[in-house]
C-alpha cells in the first residue's frame, strides 16, 4: 500500500540549492544545510548563497491517498515525498536539501530509508559535517519548468514500530542559474514532525479529517473537498507567504463531504497555504496559483 506525502512549509525542509562551488549538492561537499543534526539552517555564507528570504517558500508535504496530507505515519508503509516551493522573483533554478531523521539534537539518526529511482538531477548522498546522515538533494542545478515555481518528489518508506516521533527538515534554495553564488539567491527552511500511528490509530485512519484542493497549480476557480469531518462551523483561511489572509470566512460542515469552490484570479502568482479549522483540528495544505 501506497500514500503520498506531501510536505508544505513557508520555509523548506528540503534543501534547494545551486551556487557555484555548492551546484553540485552540498552534502557532496560536505555540508548539511537541513536543520538537523551539525547543521547550518540554510544556504547563506560560509561559500553559499545569499540566504534566507521571505520570498522563497518551501514545504514538505505527507499525503495519504488523493493528496490529502497526513501528519503520521504508519511502520513500513511506503509514502510520496513532494517538495513544493516557491520565489516571487520568479528566479529560474532551484536546489534542495532533505533529510529524515529520529530522536532530538546530537543524538538524531536516520529514519526510514528512501527508494532507489530519483528524479533528473537528484541523489542520495551521506554528508561529512552531519556524521551518518543520509540526504536527498540535488545533484546539479535544478531547472524549475515555470520560473519562480519548484517541485520534486520521491519515496520514502517508514522506519519500524516503536520509532516514535520523525523530524523531516528541508532547505529549498532558489537561485538565477548563473553559476555563482550571489545576494539574488535565496533559500527558505522547513520541518515537519510525523508521528507514528499505532495499531488502534491505524485502523481509524479513514475517520481523520482529509482536506483537499484542486486544480493545484490553480489559475481560476480552486475546488476544495472537506471529507470525514465532524458537523459544526469551521474557519477556513488562504494565507500568503507573508501571512496576510487572502481569503477568511466561517463555513459550515453539515455532511460528512463537504465541497466549496473559490475564485482565485485575483491573486497574485506565487504559493499560498489553505487552513482549515474547527478550533480543535486544523488541516493545512499549499496551493500555488499560476
Amino acid at each position: 500500500m501506497k500514500k503520498k506525502i506531501v510536505l508544505f512549509t513557508t520555509a523548506a525542509g528540503l534543501i534547494y540549492m545551486s551556487l557555484s562551488s555548492y551546484r553540485s549538492g552540498p552534502g557532496l561537499n560536505g555540508e548539511n544545510r537541513t536543520g538537523a543534526r551539525n547543521s547550518t539552517t540554510n544556504c547563506g555564507g560560509g561559500g553559499c548563497h545569499g540566504g534566507a528570504s521571505a520570498n522563497t517558500t518551501v514545504a514538505i508535504i505527507v499525503d495519504s491517498t488523493g493528496n490529502v496530507p497526513v501528519t503520521s505515519y504508519v511502520p513500513g508503509m511506503t509514502y510520496t515525498i513532494l517538495i513544493n516551493g516557491g520565489n516571487t522573483s520568479s528566479l529560474p533554478n532551484f536546489g534542495f536539501q532533505f533529510t529524515a531523521v529520529k530522536g532530538t539534537g546530537a543524538s538524531q539518526t536516520d529514519a526510514g530509508t528512501f527508494g532507489a529511482v530519483l528524479p533528473t538531477g537528484v541523489r542520495q548522498t551521506t554528508a561529512a559535517q552531519s556524521g551518518t546522515l543520509t540526504f536527498i538533494e540535488n545533484k546539479q542545478s535544478i531547472v524549475a519548468a515555470a520560473a519562480g515555481y519548484y517541485t520534486a518528489s520521491f519515496t520514502w518508506t517508514a522506519p519500524a514500530a516503536g520509532t516514535g516521533n520523525v523530524t523531516m527538515y528541508c532547505t529549498l534554495n532558489a537561485v538565477d542559474g548563473n553559476g555563482n553564488e550571489n545576494s539574488a539567491d535565496k533559500s527558505a527552511n522547513t520541518s515537519v514532525v510525523l508521528t507514528e500511528q499505532t495499531a488502534t490509530s491505524a485502523a481509524n485512519t479513514e475517520k481523520i479529517i482529509a482536506l483537499r484542493a484542486y486544480p493545484n497549480p490553480v489559475t481560476d476557480n480552486l475546488n476544495i473537498s472537506v471529507k470525514n469531518a465532524k458537523q459544526g462551523t469551521y474557519h477556513l483561511a488562504v494565507v500568503d507567504i507573508n501571512g496576510r489572509n487572502i481569503e477568511d470566512k466561517d463555513i459550515n460542515i453539515n455532511t460528512a463531504d463537504y465541497a466549496l469552490s473559490l475564485n482565485a484570479n485575483s491573486w497574485a502568482r506565487g504559493t499560498y497555504l489553505l487552513h482549515v479549522t474547527n478550533g480543535t483540528d486544523m488541516k493545512v495544505i499549499p496551493i500555488v496559483k499560476q
